[in-house]
């Protein structure tokens, strides 16, 4: 199996990362947040990483994710139970629609 490639662009830092994937560091710095609260969203699912490896290498979709959630905790003032739900139905709507 070969090792994907990403890019990950910040435009408001304009950094550039290329490498297989990111670490749960790497994502909580570029998510702009504390490194407990980005393993707190991987501790409940709602960022899954690449393979089960350690350390655990996550890709950018993951970032995407992140910053969503933490968008809908900050926008909504949900806590992160309440954010994992909203994510899931979220997934659910973008699934049936996508079968549309």
């Amino acid at each position: 199996m070969t090792a994907q490639q990403y890019e990950i662009i910040i435009s408001r830092k304009h950094e550039l990362v290329s490498v297989p994937g990111i670490t749960i560091s790497e994502l909580s710095r570029l998510c702009e947040c504390h490194l407990s609260v980005a393993k707190r969203l991987f501790s409940i699912g709602l960022i899954e990483p690449l393979s089960t490896g350690t350390p655990h290498l996550f890709d950018r979709s993951a970032v995407i994710r992140a910053r969503k959630a933490l968008r809908l905790k900050r926008d909504l003032g949900l806590n992160f139970d309440a954010v994992a739900l909203v994510m899931e139905l979220l997934d659910r709507i973008d699934e049936l629609e996508r079968r549309l």
